[in-house]
């Protein structure tokens, strides 16, 4: 094994160092910022013959790699920019200047359009600054147009892939209603990358990176949003975010208030095949109320033009409340049994404490340094009563308290240094977590329980980017060593408690051929069981419903192979993906009585998985669609009523995006979204569609913005579905309150976005907490 790691990492050191006399150089434009995606040619001279052409990357950058010797000049273009022409005087051209070009016809600014969609060195870029997408609203709405991205509910997920790590100008986003806070025109790009480097853990499937525009200027600058939801209930949130700069100094600050109420309706029928036939008929109307605040402060300082060091404190407190009535029909064998009257009142408070500290500069003139280190501090706590009056057993009433408390230590130190045409990338991540978990039932219906669970994780890294030709190839190796312990009671119980030594391969090669565009990657993942899903305790639902965790729970571990290609505005994408020791969400009967259903969670021996994804993003005239359409089916057998039952019903989703460019400023959206019918895990979902539409203008210049959209117009969007255990099921209908319309305004005056540069350590740790 280690023969052949060495091997590769020579290999891909050779190749690199197979150099030419390349032509090279940056582009900027008058305020020194890099122009992406301009079009460089060489030609001969004096009959001005092609020879050769590329476009510059995202750093402004372009490279000629062994060309043709009768290259004497370069002519650059770009739209919004004067073209230009250089004199090759070397090979090395440095730091080239294009110069704005803006026509004015009758008061109107023309302005050029860049590509919105590109795919390079395997990452699919979204531009945002200067297109239609940025006049959107939040970030939200712009990550509901990104393909491969899913957006329900405020939740972010990759085709084939989850869950993304989120960062923001290089900074992990550990709470995803910043995301409802960041305003789409702060927004310059959003990168995804669907096969992350050995740089990330390994548990990280997928990236979104979100880079915003740049800031200009210096004094105070700030923004104020507001907007007011009405469902069957209101509900409305209000932003206000400060940012100072004087020459090196940046000090910025946020308060962010949340207001969510809203109707959840839902019917289910549960149905246990035990030796008699317990068929369970629900039906609750409930009001369920959050409120979230959080505050956020910090600050960054420019040690000199390659170095900065930054600090950044955020609380966030939330609090919860609900109410959950339920008319139960009980039914044995088809006959009536009982007739349950149940109320389910619960609350719930919870603050978190996070502090990031980062430096990132340049040791020397090619070493690179960034270091984070974080803790994290939280604590929350849920106090259910529940009354329930039973025709066949009388009344009950069960009050029960839940509880956890979090500790999170961890530092993250990545050095870059350039080898021979490529770039090296190797360091430490270190974290240790702590959390205390109980849970107290005042009846003694079940068992209270006290819980530890401690991880302390160390790992390591390297990784080699290098171009080849017109190609791009990547790899990388990281090691982790994880030393769980689990507590009952303050026992430390041997057989929950492991140590895992793991190495985890990356590697992806990019490569263009004439317009198109190829990426190809393989990448071994794992996915560790939540804190939450490693507790011990059994926790109350109903008399005929439990839920529990499970201690003995293993980390799975993913294979998973990806394919991209990209050809103007058309995007494609295949995957397949083996995972050993898949963690899936199961039931089956309560050992003290088989009439009770327990929702628990497992490991299953495989799980497997395929699909592909279509993406079309034409610009046509005033109207800019996004057509995605995607295919996943995955393969997994279980057993249901003494049979082994196929779980692979593949699942089929649409969603065609519309924005229609309107006079007066005005810009109309239309959004259509569907699935079928398809089996995830052990679950069937059912099909599910619903329409959006939406009114924005800008005023005063673009500081001014007005949006009215209405959500699920035809109240179709459903959260239903069937769940199969050895011997039951659980079919559920749920409507969320998804018919809203909303009004939202936001102003901004010197509008500056934070350096902040810090990326955060620890971030599976604080995934799982």
């Amino acid at each position: 094994m280690k023969r052949l790691i060495i091997s590769l990492f020579l290999t891909i050191y050779a190749l690199g160092g197979v150099v030419g006399q390349n032509i090279t150089g940056c582009l900027v434009d008058d305020n020194k910022a890099p122009i992406p995606y301009a079009n460089v040619v060489l030609l001969s001279l004096p009959d001005s013959i092609f020879l050769g052409g590329v476009v510059t990357d995202d750093s402004g950058y372009f490279c000629f790699e062994k060309p043709d010797s009768r290259g004497k000049l370069v002519r650059i273009s770009s739209i919004g920019y004067e073209t230009a022409e250089f004199l090759l005087t070397k090979k090395e051209l440095g730091t080239l200047i294009l110069k704005t070009a803006t026509m004015m016809l009758d008061e109107a600014v023309v302005v050029g359009r860049r590509p919105t969609y590109s795919l390079k060195q395997g990452t699919l870029t979204t531009n945002v600054e200067n297109t239609l997408l940025s006049s959107l609203g939040t970030a939200n709405d712009v990550l509901k147009r990104v393909p491969g991205l899913q957006i329900n509910d405020g939740d972010v997920t990759v085709f084939g892939k989850g869950t993304p790590l989120i960062y923001i100008n290089g900074r992990q986003v550990r709470d995803l209603s910043e995301l409802e806070q960041l305003n789409s025109k702060e927004i310059a790009k959003v990168e995804l990358i669907t096969n992350p480097g050995a740089e990330y853990d390994a548990e990280v499937k997928a990236v979104l990176r979100i880079k915003t525009v740049k800031p200009v200027g210096e004094g105070i600058g700030g923004s104020v949003r507001t907007a007011l939801q009405k469902g069957e209930l209101w509900s409305n949130n209000q932003q206000v975010a400060l940012n100072y700069r004087k020459q090196k100094l940046d000090i910025f600050g946020s308060l962010y208030y949340d207001k969510k109420r809203r109707i959840e309706k839902q019917e289910d029928l549960q149905t246990v095949y035990a030796d008699q036939v317990l068929e369970i008929n629900g039906k609750s109307r409930s009001p369920l109320s959050l409120d979230y605040i959080q505050g956020e402060g910090g600050l960054n300082y420019q040690l000199d033009d390659k170095s900065s060091v930054g600090l950044r404190y955020t609380i966030n407190h939330s609090s919860s409340k609900s109410s959950v009535p339920d008319n139960y029909e009980v039914k044995l064998d088809g006959a009536p049994y009982d007739h349950l009257d149940f109320m389910n009142r619960m609350n719930g408070d919870g603050d978190t404490h996070k502090v990031n500290a980062y430096y990132t500069g340049m040791w020397g003139s090619k070493l690179g340094v960034d270091l984070n280190i974080d803790w994290l501090y939280g604590d929350s706590e849920s106090n259910q009563n529940i009354t329930e009056h039973s025709t066949a057993e009388g009344e009950q009433t069960v009050h029960a308290r839940s509880a956890s408390r979090n500790n999170l230590y961890a530092g993250k130190l990545i050095f870059s240094y350039p080898v021979a045409k490529g770039t090296l990338k190797f360091g430490p991540e270190v974290s240790f977590t702590n959390r205390h978990s109980s849970y107290v039932n005042k009846e003694q219906i079940l068992e209270d329980s006290h819980s530890k669970a401690t991880s302390d994780n160390q790992s390591v890294f390297i990784s080699y980017d290098v171009p080849i030709n017109k190609a791009y190839l990547s790899a990388g190796l990281r090691y982790e060593h994880v030393s769980f312990a689990y507590y009952e009671e303050d026992i430390k119980q041997e057989e929950q408690s492991k140590d895992y030594n793991n190495i985890f391969p990356s590697l992806s090669i990019f490569f263009p051929v004439k317009e198109w565009q190829f990426s190809l990657g393989y990448a071994a993942r794992t996915k560790r069981p939540t804190y939450s899903a490693l507790r011990s305790d059994i926790q109350y639902a109903n008399r005929y419903t439990y839920e529990r965790g499970n201690p003995s729970l293993q980390p799975e571990t993913e294979h998973n192979i990806s394919f991209q290609t990209m050809y103007k505005y058309v995007q494609f994408s295949i995957y397949y993906s083996y995972t050993k020791d898949a963690i899936l969400s199961v039931t089956y009967p309560y050992k003290e009585d088989n009439l009770v259903t327990v929702f628990g969670i497992e490991n299953i021996s495989k799980w497997q998985a395929y699909g592909a994804s279509l993406s079309v993003a034409p610009k046509i005239g005033i109207w800019e669609p996004i057509w995605n359409f995607e295919f996943m089916r995955q393969v997994l057998e279980g057993k249901y009523l003494g049979k082994q039952k196929h779980f692979n019903r593949p699942a089929i989703a649409a969603s065609l995006t519309n924005q229609l460019r309107l006079p007066w400023g005005l810009i109309f959206s239309a959004d259509i979204s569907c699935s079928n019918k398809y089996h995830s895990g052990y679950v069937l979902n059912k099909a599910n569609m619903w329409v959006d539409c939406g009114l924005r203008k800008a005023f005063l210049g673009g500081a001014l913005n007005v949006t009215l959209q209405a959500n699920d117009i035809f109240a179709s969007m459903r959260n239903s579905f069937i769940n199969y255990g050895e011997i039951m099921t659980f079919d559920k209908w749920n409507y969320n309150d998804s018919r809203q319309v909303r009004l939202r305004v936001s102003y901004r005056f010197n509008a500056s976005r934070s350096k902040y540069k810090g990326t955060g350590a620890g971030e599976d740790e604080k995934a799982r907490l």
